[in-house]
């Protein structure tokens, strides 16, 4: 009969303890929590990045968003006008002096234009900036005063401001305020004018 070797048992088993002892740490190679394939990345840092809402150039349909918003903004100031006129009590007054504040209209103007609050504050700030130097008569300076020597350097120094802007309005946004510049413009003066009117100034 053959013998049978002590270490048999132990040789057998071997590559089983050799797995088990490799187990706890096959973990280090596996994906964290939450890291599994199709999960979202993380947000971006809200610095400049692509998709930033504040630094992302404007394009030619935001015209169009901000042209809605202002509209929105101006039916709102309107409603808290004629709040103000009925007001019975110092709160009732307070309540729509409120309501013709900026901050007060901006969400709705952001909710007509299809867009953040953030998103809409500079495509109205850059937009309103824009159309102000493509339109220095309108609220402005009045040209008809100014030689023409005076009015080319007002172009000049205007067109330079537009060049500035190129970051968050590019220039074919420019060119497709100039046709709308000056209805743009007059809107965004009506609804100034309907705030003060609104705050009963």
């Amino acid at each position: 009969m053959p013998s049978v070797s002590p270490y048999r048992t132990p040789l057998c088993l071997l590559p089983l303890l050799l797995l088990a002892g490799c187990g706890g740490d096959a973990r280090k190679d596996e994906p964290p929590a939450g890291a599994a394939a199709g999960a979202p990345a993380p947000a971006s840092d809200p610095s400049g990045q692509p998709g930033d809402p504040v630094s992302t150039p404007l394009s030619v349909e935001d015209i169009e968003r901000w042209q809605k918003g202002m509209a929105a903004e101006l039916a709102a100031v309107q409603a808290a006008g004629a709040k103000l006129a009925s007001a019975r009590s110092g709160e009732d007054t307070l309540s729509a002096m409120m309501g013709v504040q900026e901050m007060t209209t901006t969400p709705v103007g952001a909710r007509a234009a299809g867009v953040d609050e953030e998103r809409y504050k500079t495509m109205r700030s850059n937009l309103s900036a824009a159309v102000a130097y493509l339109t220095p008569h309108l609220g402005g300076v009045d040209t008809t005063l100014l030689s023409v020597a005076q009015r080319e350097e007002m172009r000049q120094m205007n067109a330079a401001q537009l060049h500035r802007l190129e970051g968050t309005v590019p220039a074919a946004v420019v060119e497709a305020l100039k046709p709308k510049a000056e209805a743009l413009r007059k809107q965004e003066i009506a609804l100034a004018g309907a705030r003060l009117k609104g705050a009963g100034m």
